[in-house]
């Protein structure tokens, strides 16, 4: 595809979904808007599903170029202080990118949606990997136990950062999930999070030390 119809396709349909979520969002509404034939649309894409599931994969990519400041200096927080700063990453990328944020959010209010599933399923497989790598660094470093099951622990990190989403608004703010309304009031609950894992996987026992 071409870089600026690519670039206008995904600018249209970011905002088409954003405004009308997946259901309703229109194939007919996003040709119109870029001013190209249906027929020329879907030379790139089978449906609208095709579709969404590359702009999620595209915003994946944007996201991880956002936060890839943060593995510049590998050497620079240790692995509890990274999944902290990736947070606020986080966060600011959603402040930063409103009609990507109201995307995810219809995603949050639709989990009986079968292309949730789907979605959660590419995120958890991206965030695996790139916990996978962080714990391996860790461990080398011997800031987490060489005895864990890298496969599971990645996997339940990963499970646990929508986990904490979740929690934050239910429990917090009292709530339901509304991922527009992310203020740095999260981190106290991201906080809660590090520290659970800290303390399961770290190497240090929490207010001691290995003879304690």
């Amino acid at each position: 595809m071409p870089e600026e119809k690519r670039q206008l396709i995904e600018k249209v349909a970011i905002r088409e979904f954003a405004a009308f979520g997946y259901d309703k969002a229109g194939v007919n509404r996003i040709v119109e808007q870029c001013k190209i034939a249906k027929g020329s649309f879907y030379q790139y894409f089978e449906d609208k599903k095709d579709l969404f599931l590359y702009l999620i994969t595209r915003v994946g990519e944007k996201k991880l170029k956002f936060i890839s400041p943060i593995f510049q200096n590998p050497g620079q927080y240790d692995f509890f202080t990274l999944i902290r700063q990736l947070f606020m990453s986080g966060i600011k990328f959603a402040a930063d990118n409103p009609e990507v944020t109201l995307m995810g959010n219809w995603m949050f209010k639709n989990k009986s949606h079968p292309i949730y599933n789907e979605m959660v399923d590419m995120g958890l497989k991206n965030a695996q990997n790139i916990y996978t790598g962080l714990l391996e660094q860790a461990i080398s470093r011997s800031e987490v136990r060489a005895d864990i099951d890298l496969n599971f622990v990645s996997h339940t990190i990963s499970s646990m950062n929508i986990s904490v989403i979740e929690y934050y608004f239910q429990n917090v703010k009292g709530e339901e999930p509304d991922i527009r309304k992310f203020d740095e009031g999260i981190i106290e609950t991201v906080d809660l999070l590090i520290d659970f894992i800290k303390y399961g996987i770290g190497t240090q026992k929490k207010g001691g030390n290995d003879n304690d």
